[in-house]
């Protein structure tokens, strides 16, 4: 029989292993989830955003989407409202720099687009579901797997005359004008087509599915792409 002396140099042993094996598995994690990097394109009304942080929790990330406009404005050293306007300004008009109301900064095009890159890129270190922007195209398949989720006109009409209590005509009209302007963001800063398949990996189109359904169909296809989808994952839906 050991010495009690013995026994508690072993049982300190123990205590400083368990330690380490934690501290292995902790940092592990964090590796894991830093390759969950996501980018989620969507039409309006089509649970796009509903599905982008889904996602995000059971991947156990970040999901970015006002986020990405407050490190721009944290970086351009202006008021995030600012960079707001300026978001909705590249999809409804011509660009034009906007002035900051106390710095006198002004926010134009190359700014805000050279602000928007690296911030796209620095989420992508540290892992994230990151909405719409443009950061497929930023990032494209090396650094992220590339989702896209559409819908019908009507059903997703039907998705926000319920959610915004208006009538079916004028939602046909705001999912119309909505997606036009996404499509003119993407064209004007990266030249790109919104539709164009070739720039996602997944396509998803929503109104067959359920949240849950979708969710599930994008962990597998990430597994099938050779990300480390863990069966806690995959169960925990």
């Amino acid at each position: 029989m050991k010495c009690s002396a013995e026994r508690l140099i072993d049982a300190m042993i123990g205590v400083d292993l368990a330690k380490q094996r934690k501290a292995e598995q902790e940092r592990a994690t964090i590796a894991r989830k830093a390759t969950y990097v996501v980018t989620v394109s969507r039409g309006y009304g089509s649970r796009g955003k509903q599905v982008a942080q889904a996602l995000a929790d059971r991947l156990g990330v970040r999901c970015c989407d006002r986020t990405i406009l407050e490190e721009v404005a944290k970086r351009a050293a202006v008021d995030v409202e600012l960079v707001s306007k300026l978001d909705e300004t590249v999809r409804r008009s011509a660009l034009m720099p906007w002035k900051a109301a106390f710095t006198g900064k002004t926010l134009g095009e190359q700014r805000y687009l050279d602000h928007l890159i690296k911030v796209v890129l620095n989420i992508s270190k540290k892992g994230g579901v990151i909405v719409g922007r443009g950061a497929h195209l930023i990032l494209g398949p090396e650094r992220a797997f590339r989702v896209r989720i559409v819908g019908s006109p009507d059903a997703c009409a039907a998705r926000i005359a319920e959610r915004e209590h208006i009538d079916l005509a004028a939602a046909r009209e705001r999912v119309r004008t909505v997606d036009q302007e996404r499509a003119e963001y993407l064209e004007k800063l990266y030249g790109s087509d919104i539709k164009d398949c070739s720039d996602y990996d997944f396509v998803i189109n929503s109104d067959r599915f359920s949240l849950e359904q979708m969710v599930d169909m994008i962990l597998g296809g990430m597994r099938q792409a050779g990300y480390e989808i863990t069966p806690d994952i995959l169960q925990a839906g």
